[in-house]
């Protein structure tokens, strides 16, 4: 992936990086699919219509109207600026799963960028209390994110029976592959993290955004 967060206009820090985009359309509501990482102190809660409006705008569909939405936060490595950090903190970055719908005729493919990212976004989510815990939590849910934007399809077969492996979710970016491992404790269950990752690399999967292809 090549970042992207420099081409957006400079109106003060982003808050967010947006990643791998996806959209489609049903019954008149076109809808985008997403990953959100934060940067700095800001995260997602709730949402708000003018934060996902935002978060729309920011990948590339200006006009959003009628808005629904949904998030679920977890914890990836993939999406790390910071993979080599010697903490869990900075080795598995904060993100959430996002999806928007918004009334729309548009063409799905011309909708917005469907380039992976990361695309920077100043975006605000006013029901974000800036707690000191909030950041901090000892339990959280793991995605492995493995493979190359608009690679070739991954192998499911070996990854599915991995341990600690609960599903596994090829609809998060084509050529990409989330293997879901559940909530999980820090730092007791790093270990586990790290055989789901090897198995990864064992079949040349990037596990890391900044990782060359094999």
């Amino acid at each position: 992936m090549t970042d992207r967060v420099d081409s957006v206009p400079d109106t003060g820090p982003i808050n967010f990086k947006l990643w791998l985009p996806q959209w489609d359309s049903r019954h008149g509501r076109l809808r985008c699919r997403f990953q959100a990482t934060t940067v700095g102190l800001t995260q997602l809660n709730e949402g708000t219509s003018e934060c996902m409006t935002q978060f729309l705008a920011d990948l590339g569909q200006t006009e959003a109207n009628n808005i629904t939405w949904s998030s679920e936060r977890y914890r990836t490595t993939f999406l790390s600026d910071f993979p080599d950090a010697n903490g869990w903190e900075d080795q598995l970055a904060l993100a959430w799963d996002v999806q928007i719908e918004t009334d729309s005729d548009d063409d799905p493919e011309d909708a917005g960028t469907h380039d992976p990212g990361p695309h920077g976004s100043h975006a605000y989510d006013s029901t974000f209390e800036n707690e000191d815990e909030a950041g901090e939590r000892l339990r959280d849910r793991v995605l492995i994110i493995a493979g190359t934007a608009y690679g070739p399809k991954v192998d499911l077969a070996s990854l599915v029976s991995t341990e600690g492996v609960l599903s596994a979710d090829i609809g998060i970016f084509e050529g990409m592959v989330a293997l879901d491992l559940g909530v999980l404790d820090f730092p007791d269950d790093v270990a586990l993290i790290d055989g789901v990752l090897a198995r990864c690399r064992e079949h040349g999967l990037r596990t890391n955004w900044k990782e060359p292809d094999y």
